[in-house]
């Protein structure tokens, strides 16, 4: 990643003034990720990967075209301009088609670390080289994979907006398997690699692995759980991508189904007691203060099981004259702070779930997922872990999943199987979860 704030000004302007239709937008992605990983308890591959994404849309009243690109050069730019100007006064008209966005300020973002942007394959090697030997001495075989990013984002239009920011993360994943079957995963991310301690994570998987060994098998059905962080993000991100206020206008939300009387959902407890927020300048997970050139602020999402928010997009939010409203950046879940232990003392006949895979929509109108449970799965039983049990396919919905919560403990930003977008969540204690079926796989 070379292009600077200047730089990536001085190229919006650059395709800015070659454009001739009436509206025109445009986007720059520059990122660098390097990604270490390892299997069999060694290094396996290291990589250090540049990219460069330039996206031009250009309108003539409401015909519209949109191309992406990478050279910089003057011919290149040229072309591309030319390319998407052909294209757009050929398109139909588009009846939703919207402006650009005004000129807006925004809040300088948190989300960006230099000590992070400067460090490098080394640095990599030094964080994760101790876990992988705790593995080795635990006599156990781990595979994982580090990701660090620095990105530049820009975005300007011919309405006079531009703005340019940046961020850095590091995440990084953990299996550790025992030869009899045994399995553990634990994950982290942070924004500034000052944060990263791989060590934790490394012993969470290792532990877990060597507890999982030779599973019993628990019975299916409606079951008290404790679900970990990783599992909470993922159910709980499928959640907030569905929170559509088109989707409900028009029919096809699950909130229409929870709704009472087919009123506005805004304002009804159809949540239980939750709380789900976001907020770009929320230290612990950070991101952009923007979403396609509009402001992010703190949204409370759920507030005590309340509905608070939908995301309304500018189309829709023009057509109903209600205010626009961005899919957020990140999300956070604040916990009541309780530790693993006590979690585990208020479960009297339940199950563990480290984390979830391969989740599928079911039923939309439902907002039903399934998947299998795995890397960790352990009865509990009089408040105490009562040792491994098989793997779970699960059929649930994330609604339910919020109505349904007992207890909260304290918030962790871990990644997940879903998204790799920053998220702090506690682990769960949530009632009545629907494990459908036993599943043989490890």
């Amino acid at each position: 990643m070379d292009l600077n704030h200047a730089d990536l000004q001085s190229l919006s302007a650059r395709i800015l003034d070659l454009v001739e239709a009436d509206e025109a937008v445009v986007s720059i992605d520059d990122s660098t990720d390097l990604h270490l990983r390892h299997a069999n308890n060694d290094i396996t591959s290291n990589s250090l990967t540049s990219r460069r994404q330039i996206g031009l849309s250009v309108s003539y009243g409401r015909r519209s075209a949109s191309i992406s690109f990478q050279e910089t050069d003057p011919e290149s730019l040229r072309e591309a301009v030319s390319k998407v100007q052909a294209m757009a006064r050929l398109a139909p008209e588009n009846p939703e088609h919207m402006p650009p966005v005004a000129p807006a300020t925004f809040a300088e973002p948190l989300a960006f670390s230099e000590k992070t942007a400067v460090s490098g394959p080394d640095d990599a090697l030094r964080w994760v080289r101790p876990v992988i030997e705790a593995a080795r001495a635990a006599g156990l075989e781990s595979a994982g994979y580090l990701q660090k990013t620095v990105a530049s984002h820009a975005l300007a239009n011919s309405k006079g907006l531009f703005v340019a920011q940046r961020q850095t993360s590091v995440g990084f994943s953990m299996t550790a398997r025992t030869r009899d079957g045994g399995s553990g995963w634990a994950s982290t991310q942070v924004t500034d690699s000052s944060d990263l301690d791989l060590g934790p994570v490394g012993e969470r998987a290792i532990r877990k692995a060597l507890a999982s060994r030779h599973p019993a098998e628990h019975p299916p059905g409606r079951v008290m759980v404790l679900l970990e962080p990783a599992a909470v993000r993922d159910l709980v991100s499928l959640l907030l991508w569905s929170l559509e206020r088109r989707d409900f206008d028009e029919g096809r939300s699950f909130l229409n189904a929870l709704a009472k009387d087919g009123r506005d959902p805004i304002g009804q407890q159809l949540f239980g007691t939750a709380n789900l927020r976001s907020d770009p300048l929320f230290r612990p997970a950070p991101c952009l203060t923007h979403a396609g050139g509009e402001p992010l602020g703190p949204t409370a999402w759920i507030e005590n099981g309340i509905l608070r928010n939908l995301v309304t997009g500018r189309y829709w939010a023009k057509a109903k004259g209600l205010e626009s409203k961005p899919m957020p950046g990140n999300f956070f879940i604040p916990g009541e702070g309780q530790s693993m232990e006590k979690l585990i003392a208020q479960v009297k006949d339940g199950v563990l779930i480290t984390r979830l895979w391969y989740l599928r929509m079911v039923r939309p109108e439902s907002l039903l997922y399934t998947g299998l449970t795995r890397d960790g799965t352990f009865a509990i039983r009089n408040g105490e872990l009562a040792g491994p049990v098989k793997n779970f396919r699960f059929n649930e919905s994330p609604a339910n999943v919020l109505r349904q919560i007992l207890a909260s403990g304290i918030p962790e930003r871990v990644l997940g199987s879903e998204s790799d977008g920053p998220a702090h969540v506690p682990p769960l204690v949530v009632d009545a979860f629907h494990l459908s079926s036993v599943s043989d796989a490890s």
